[in-house]
């Protein structure tokens, strides 16, 4: 204890030098729009590299190139696949003719880190705007809705996950086709709250929520929420 009050007495200028130094730095970067997005993105990659290089390491034991081949794969076969092009008339010599275009690119990536304990969740995937991640681009894995890009690098991207409070998903009933909107509220992951359901429509056990395909971000038919 003795040792310790004259330790402090003898640097208590450099001690009281450094906690006003990190007070300034905390303040600079909480109050300031630049310094705050630009301590996010430094961070951000920072942990997106730490956390790749260590899943990466624990994947050379578990078989990693064979996974690598096979979503490589499923993505190949999601570009191919009918709900991924789109019609489109094409006027051609004086004669109309009907062409389908790809409408939706598929991108495989691997999940480096995640959230689903909060009222705000989102995920780091392993792929950037190298690769061809934009902002806006919707994010599922098999049939599934995962979220939407809110933020892109070279090498990474940021997820906005469906378990949001900002997250709001077009949907519609796969039973009738009509149109809804599925949010969710927080709390249990498993459930969520589908809004703007018409009074003659008898939601019941079983009813699937599918995603409409009113909007670019997701083809239409993929699960959003079954109501169990």
């Amino acid at each position: 204890m003795r040792n310790l009050l004259v330790f402090l007495r003898t640097n208590y200028f450099i001690l009281l030098f450094l906690l006003l130094e990190t007070v300034s730095l905390s303040l600079l970067f909480n109050f300031n729009e630049y310094q705050n997005t630009a301590v996010y993105n430094i961070s951000g990659n920072l942990t997106g590299t730490l956390n790749s290089t260590f899943r990466n390491i624990s994947e050379y034991f578990s078989l990693r190139k064979t996974n690598q081949t096979m979503v490589e794969e499923m993505a190949k076969l999601h570009s191919r696949l009918p709900d991924a092009y789109y019609k489109s008339d094409a006027y051609s010599f004086y004669r109309n003719d009907t062409v389908y275009l790809l409408q939706y690119r598929y991108i495989s990536a691997k999940v480096i880190s995640n959230t689903t304990n909060m009222r705000n969740n989102f995920l780091m995937i392993s792929k950037g705007s190298l690769q061809g991640v934009k902002n806006h681009m919707g994010v599922i894995i098999g049939n599934r809705i995962v979220g939407q890009v809110i933020s892109v690098s070279p090498h990474f991207s940021w997820i906005m996950s469906m378990l949001n409070k900002d997250s709001k998903i077009s949907g519609k009933f796969k039973k009738n086709n009509q149109l809804v909107n599925v949010e969710w509220p927080g709390g249990n992951y498993r459930y969520g709250t589908v809004k703007e359901v018409p009074k003659h429509v008898d939601m019941k056990k079983g009813d699937t929520i599918i995603t409409s395909g009113n909007s670019d971000i997701f083809p239409e038919g993929i699960l959003i929420f079954k109501n169990q």
